[in-house]
């Protein structure tokens, strides 16, 4: 016990003031038991102990004033005001004790009983940086003007504070909307402490507000010299980046890539990432940020995009997988339902996607979305009577929706019904967009359904003019053209829309083209077919683009690199590349002149190479110039696939195109095109491979690197 006695003494010399030390001991005991009991936080009990050492020695000031304090803390007000009545009435010449019952009287909501203690304490001491810093705390929501000035004062008092002082004056400055001293006071608290992070955010901020976004992001990069591990910064700074004003993706991206390297689960970054990766075309990517991110769990809307990645991607599957997945954890969400059902429509489960659009229309009966929707999958599967009501039900709450009318009255020309109201709804869809071409073709239809044939086919003509590209438009002037007995124009557009149909759906187009065919005499056909061939072709035109060569030469292959390159009138270059596109071998025709590298690929013999190459250099050039067809004619009138000229003979392929040419000057050769697509309306051969005894080269054209600039209209 003496041993333990004598410690606690030890105790009370270091922490408690001399005039404290000659009470009793015991009363030391309760206040020594209080502060260990305080500092645990077990707050009711240190404050209990502390009644007990004001029992045993209730001249203790000192006590008081601890008690007073935790009181304060723990909000037991009208002890803490009991104690400071005590306090001020023992000691009344303390500027200290002015401060603590100025305190207790702000807490209390006293604000003029807080502002006089606080004052009376300046007074008793000018120098009580606490009452001065009180003081100003009370100004700032009323008076900024006099916190400014007592801040001030204390900052003269608590130089060492200068940090958090300057801060405090900058918020002062900033509901004064005085932002130049904002500023200055915020750069002076930077200069202060350059680790204190709080004035720097508010720097930061102001610049942001400032549209200066250049200074706001150097602050906040500077700011990750303190907090580099701050995603929700990292995240910021990539989002300053990436917007309007700066639309620096790539610098977007590294920030928020160093977010997500911390927490890959982080919906921001992921949501980020994935809009820049969508940026991209690369949806595989955009869609594996999100499916990392928590948010997807939490947020439909985040699984909503995921599944439009997932689509996007061609990954069907999973995306209509993702969506049923969002529906049993979202079942009321109508978005959800709503693009799940199209999901489902996508997929022909026609009575997955009826039965929930029903359900969303059971729940929201003014959905648009979902009654358009579930309108036209009606239509589509011939229930007109469904259509009609669910098109009608939305003309009602919108009767100058031009897409709905147009929509009606379509369907119900195409079928021949009520033509006299399907040419009244769609005439007011053509007054409400005149040059929508979707509008007018409808227009045209329902006119050729009315047997107005002349009128149908001047507004035909002007729907093509908008849209060119758009098969069924060109079946309609076939159709058009047909019933005027135009057979060279139905012909001609019926040969369009077939190139332009997928596959599944040439067989009818290819049977109106032989009714056509039938109609046109022999001698005519040729012009036709030939103008035809010359039209869709980009003969003549400037283009180039990057290929895929495929070489095989008496059992040997080699894969390469390649450039084409046709300028007209009749300038064209071949180069192989090898790795970042260093040239290995090249040839160029200028008219008749030929320029071309030595062979120096690897297995090839160079002279037969160099033979060859300039024989078919020079006939891929009379291809893209278009003189190869040149003088040519059909060799068994119309129905021959076959054309002969004075320099090839032209193979066509089942569908009108090009499908080989034979030159006539070295019948070894032949040259064959395949895998054709669209480019800005020229048919462009996807494939060119030429084919000699024991040599043969492909070249695979890249689509996607493909420049052509002339666009091909089409329409006269």
């Amino acid at each position: 016990m003496k041993r333990i006695t004598t410690a606690v003494a030890l105790l009370l010399t270091w922490f408690l003031p001399a005039s404290a030390q000659a009470s009793d001991k015991a009363s030391y005991l309760h206040f020594m038991n209080g502060l260990v009991l305080e500092r645990k936080g077990n707050y009711d009990s240190a404050l209990q102990e502390y009644r007990t050492t004001m029992l045993l020695d209730p001249q203790s000031v000192f006590v008081y004033k601890q008690a007073l304090n935790l009181a304060l803390h723990i909000g037991k007000m009208s002890e803490a005001a009991e104690w400071a009545e005590y306090v001020v009435k023992i000691d009344s010449a303390s500027a200290d004790n002015w401060v603590l019952y100025g305190n207790v009287q702000w807490a209390k909501g006293n604000i003029e009983g807080a502002r006089t203690a606080f004052e009376k304490a300046i007074a008793l001491d000018p120098g009580s940086a606490d009452a001065v810093y009180q003081l100003a705390s009370l100004w700032s929501s009323k008076d900024p003007d006099k916190a400014i000035s007592h801040l001030k004062r204390y900052l003269e008092l608590k130089p060492d504070d200068g940090p958090d002082v300057h801060y405090q004056l900058a918020i002062l400055y900033n509901a004064k909307n005085d932002h130049a001293n904002m500023k200055k006071q915020l750069l002076l608290a930077k200069e202060a402490d350059s680790m204190y992070p709080q004035p720097r955010y508010m720097l930061a901020n102001y610049y942001e507000l400032k549209n200066d976004t250049a200074a706001a992001i150097g602050e906040y990069v500077d700011l990750l010299s303190i907090e580099s591990g701050n995603i929700e910064l990292l995240n910021h700074i990539g989002e300053l980046y990436a917007a309007p004003s700066v639309s620096d993706l790539a610098s977007a991206e590294k920030y928020f890539s160093m977010a997500y390297a911390l927490d890959r689960s982080n919906p921001v970054s992921c949501f980020w990432l994935s809009v820049i990766s969508e940026q991209r075309q690369d949806f595989g990517a955009a869609a594996a940020y999100l499916e990392t991110s928590r948010d997807l769990k939490e947020n439909p809307g985040t699984a909503l995009r995921l599944s439009y990645y997932r689509t996007q991607a061609g990954e069907y599957e999973k995306a209509i997988s993702l969506l049923e997945d969002a529906h049993k954890a979202w079942p009321d969400n109508l978005e959800v339902s709503y693009f799940l059902a199209l999901g489902y429509d996508d997929l022909r489960k026609k009575d997955e996607a009826v039965s929930l659009l029903k359900a969303v229309l059971a729940k929201k009966p003014d959905h648009s979305e979902a009654r358009l929707q579930l309108a036209m999958m009606s239509e589509r599967e011939g229930d007109m009577p469904a259509a009609e009501e669910h098109f009608r039900y939305l003309l009602a709450r919108d009767p100058g929706n031009a897409n709905i009318l147009n929509y009606l009255g379509y369907a119900l020309a195409d079928r021949g019904l009520k033509l006299d109201e399907a040419e009244e709804l769609i005439g007011r869809a053509v007054g409400i967009a005149p040059n929508n071409g979707a509008y007018m073709d409808s227009l045209a239809w329902v006119h050729f359904r009315q047997g107005k044939y002349e009128a149908a086919l001047g507004e035909i003509k002007a729907a093509l003019r908008l849209i060119n590209d758009d098969p069924i438009l060109w079946d309609h002037q076939g159709d058009i053209c047909a019933a005027l007995q135009d057979w060279k124009s139905a012909w001609r557009s019926y040969s369009i829309a077939y190139l332009m149909s997928p596959q599944e759906k040439r067989k009818a187009a290819g049977a109106k083209i032989s009714a056509a065919r039938e109609r046109i005499p022999g001698t005519k056909a040729f012009a036709l077919r030939s103008g035809l061939l010359k039209e869709l072709g980009f003969f003549g035109r400037d283009i180039s683009a990057f290929a895929k060569v495929h070489i095989a030469f008496k059992g040997k292959k080699i894969k390469m690199d390649g450039v084409l390159r046709f300028s007209p009138p009749d300038s064209f270059s071949f180069t192989l590349v090898g790795p970042l596109l260093a040239p290995m071998w090249k040839i160029k025709i200028d008219g008749s002149e030929v320029e071309m590298d030595a062979a120096s690929l690897k297995d090839l013999d160079e002279s037969a190479f160099g033979y060859w190459a300039s024989l078919m250099a020079s006939e891929l050039k009379d291809y893209m110039s278009g003189s190869f067809l040149s003088g040519a004619e059909l060799e068994k009138g119309w129905s021959s696939r076959r054309m002969s000229g004075e320099r090839s003979a032209v193979a066509l392929d089942e569908d009108g195109n090009v499908g080989a040419v034979a030159p006539r000057r070295e019948k070894k050769l032949e040259i064959r095109f395949g895998d054709y697509f669209f480019r800005n309306l020229y048919l462009i051969p996807g494939t060119i491979e030429f084919r000699i005894p024991f040599f043969s080269m492909k070249v695979i054209l890249d689509r996607e690197k493909l420049n052509l600039k002339d666009a091909n209209s089409l329409v006269p």
